[in-house]
């Protein structure tokens, strides 16, 4: 007779909003931890607060683990389903300012998301390999934010059953958004900073019907790579992937639209018109390429969109 043992670790880990001291906020993690030693896996859902399908994917996953549908067999696996919980709770992306930037710990944190910070890193300090769950606002299919810290992460980003591939992010963000080297630092740019490796899957558009299956494949991948579990769907064809490098972020400087209903991937010629300001400047594509999720109703002094151009897989650091 053969028995499944796992130590199950529930840590709900409370937060006093800063401006109120009644608004109580919890962050719950769960931990199961194998006999065996061997990977430890963190899983993270809605770092910002409209992402839902990460959090339902999360929960699924942890209903079957609980049913004996899945089989964990060594290492450990931590799930944070819900990481913005006021946010969560409002659907909406944050409350003060984007979570997935700046994300270190801070010793005097002013605005809300700074006490998430501090918490998540906490958690994330553990991590030996991170999967964190995402969807966008514009229309378009999944894809994953590509590492390229090392062999294993290139791996470990190709195992998670996508075939849509984005890569360059936080040299993209960093150069065009903030002279501040930490302002491009999110959950995965944290995590490499520890030693070790991570991916963001964005697993389409908010309300896309089949984000949470992706979501559901792309953990239980996750967790057949790190050798906690066996079972998963099967990978995504390597011949059939794609790649995108990201050359640059377009920061919404004022107001102004898009000139068509850009979907995420849509493919532009150099010089063909993207966007126009209200008062008649221009913007033009640099180079052929790609528009990575745009966003017309993106706010003042944030990203509109991503350029990027296709490119073969790139070799680790």
């Amino acid at each position: 007779m053969s028995f499944n043992f796992y130590i199950i670790s529930i840590m709900l880990l409370d937060l006093i909003f800063y401006t109120d001291e009644k608004a109580l906020m919890t962050i719950k993690q769960l931990t199961y931890s194998l006999p065996d030693p061997g990977t430890h896996l963190v899983v993270l859902g809605a770092v910002h607060g409209d992402e839902k399908c990460g959090t339902k994917a999360i929960n699924s996953v942890i209903h079957q683990i609980e049913a004996g549908e899945i089989k964990l067999k060594k290492g450990s696996v931590t799930f944070v389903p819900i990481c913005n919980p006021k946010a969560y709770q409002e659907h909406k992306r944050f409350c003060d300012r984007n979570l997935n930037r700046k994300l270190y710990p801070k010793d005097k944190p002013e605005e809300y998301e700074d006490y998430l910070a501090n918490v998540l890193c906490k958690i994330l300090d553990r991590a030996d390999v991170l999967l964190d769950l995402h969807s966008y606002h514009s229309p378009g299919e999944a894809f994953c934010f590509l590492g390229t810290s090392s062999q294993k992460e290139l791996e470990f980003c190709r195992s998670l059953g996508i075939q849509r591939f984005v890569y360059g992010w936080a040299d993209a963000f960093g150069k065009d958004a903030s002279n501040d080297p930490k302002h491009s630092m999110g959950t995965t740019e944290y995590v490499r900073s520890k030693g070790g490796i991570a991916s963001t899957v964005e697993c389409g558009q908010h309300e896309n019907p089949h984000n949470v299956q992706i979501g559901i494949n792309a953990i239980l991948n996750a967790l057949k790579f790190c050798d906690i579990s066996e079972q998963a769907p099967a990978p995504s064809d390597p011949q059939e992937q794609l790649c995108i490098k990201m050359r640059s972020a377009v920061i919404k400087k004022k107001s102004g639209s898009f000139i068509k209903p850009w979907q995420h991937m849509d493919q532009v010629k150099k010089g063909e018109l993207i966007a126009k300001y209200d008062d008649g400047q221009e913007v033009f594509a640099p180079e052929s390429g790609a528009i990575i999720l745009p966003k017309e109703s993106s706010i003042l002094h944030s990203e509109w969109f991503y350029f990027g151009i296709k490119t073969s897989f790139p070799q680790a650091d």
